[in-house]
C-alpha cells in the first residue's frame, strides 16, 4: 500500500463521513452537477445520476467501487466510501464536493 493511500485510511478512521457528496463536471466552460452520492448510518449509499453521460464517472464508481491505491472501495462500506469519494483526484474536467449539511 501507499503512503498516501494508507494516510486516507488513517484520516478515514477520525473523521466524520459525509452524507452528500456531488459530482461536478468543468467541461465545456461550466460548473454543471452530474450526480450526488447520499449516506445516512444504517442505510445504503444511493446515487442520482443528472447528466447520463457526464455522470457516468459516478455510475463506475457505484457499480466497481472507488480506487484507493491498489484497491477499491465499494459503497456497501458507506462512510468509507464517502471518504474515498472525497481523496484527491488528479482529474481535470470532475470534481467531487462534499455538500453535507
Amino acid at each position: 500500500m501507499n503512503q498516501e493511500a494508507g494516510m486516507t485510511e488513517q484520516a478515514g478512521m477520525t473523521e466524520q463521513a459525509a452524507t452528500r457528496v456531488a459530482l461536478y463536471t468543468f467541461a465545456q466552460h461550466t460548473n454543471r452537477r452530474v450526480a450526488e452520492f447520499r449516506w445516512q448510518p444504517g442505510q445504503a449509499v444511493s446515487l442520482t445520476i443528472l447528466d447520463p453521460e457526464w455522470g457516468a464517472l459516478a455510475q463506475d464508481f457505484y457499480d466497481n467501487g472507488v480506487p484507493v491505491g491498489a484497491e477499491r472501495v465499494p459503497p456497501e462500506a458507506g462512510p468509507d466510501f464517502m471518504r474515498a469519494l472525497l481523496q484527491r483526484f488528479r482529474m481535470s474536467y470532475y470534481k467531487f464536493v462534499d455538500e453535507s449539511g
